[in-house]
């Protein structure tokens, strides 16, 4: 078995950590990476769902632990950086995915809980995140981390701000890694969705009305909503090309920034 000492690759049956695994693009990617062999860690808030993605990729073969963490909080993290340890001696790939959206709204009109709320779980999260995996990989010879940007990154959606400047913040936090780790053996990729039929995105659309259903619409493509399991693709790609790609980020967007 290849293992983490042949930096940037990441090959079947080496430890992944997946964070916001309960749901989602999380839940799909873990669903994908089961099915390969790669032995995984998932981390989420949502204990009930997050037992299930682990009882569903041991369904599979895989051989995966569930984490219940809020990314946000520093003891958290610490706990499932040292849960992937004791279980498997080491984290390969980070899968940095946890993320909310708030509703749709004007800057202005954002109340400042749910500014900090965001950005807590969305970079400051991320940014726990990798501070304490990157130890663990420069201890055993490298590793991929792959962020979950958005196409927000490139070209916000309408009334979308904060939720954009959380995905800008992401995005810069994948190039930085990659200019400042890969001679290290770290590498960093980041994968930006748009418009994914998930439950983040349903709960951004309770304050829809006409004129921001219209004014989203103009800044999104027609008819252009990936599944999860599309998007996981791109997860698995991005994880397994780190070397490749590192600080790069793959638009999965169907075209939004060509509009």
């Amino acid at each position: 078995m290849k293992r983490h000492h042949m930096k940037g690759e990441i090959n079947v049956n080496q430890a992944v950590v997946i964070t916001g695994a309960a749901t989602g693009l999380g839940r799909a990617t873990a669903l994908k990476l089961a099915g390969e062999g790669y032995r995984l860690v998932l981390v989420d808030f949502n204990e009930e769902a997050g037992k299930q993605t682990a009882e569903d990729a041991k369904a599979l073969g895989a051989e995966a632990i569930f984490v219940r963490a809020d990314v946000s909080n520093e003891e958290d993290v610490k706990k499932y950086v040292e849960e992937a340890k004791s279980a498997f001696g080491t984290i390969d790939a980070f899968l940095n995915n946890a993320g909310i959206m708030v509703p749709f709204r004007l800057l202005h009109e954002y109340d400042v809980e749910e500014y900090d709320r965001i950005m807590n779980i969305n970079v400051k999260g991320a940014f726990l995140g990798i501070k304490y995996v990157i130890p663990v990989m420069l201890e055993n010879g490298g590793g991929t981390i792959v962020n979950t940007v958005s196409s927000n990154s490139f070209k916000p959606t309408a009334y979308n701000g904060v939720y954009a400047a959380t995905k800008h913040a992401l995005a810069g936090l994948t190039k930085s890694i990659g200019q400042d780790y890969q001679d290290k053996g770290i590498y960093a990729v980041g994968v930006a969705p748009n418009n994914m039929k998930t439950t983040i995105s349903k709960n951004a659309s309770v304050t829809m009305n006409q004129e921001i259903g219209a004014a989203i619409h103009a800044t999104t493509p027609p008819n252009i909503a990936a599944t999860a399991e599309e998007v996981a693709e791109a997860m698995a790609f991005a994880m397994k090309n780190g070397k490749l790609l590192t600080g790069s980020i793959i638009n999965c967007a169907g075209g939004q920034i060509l509009q």
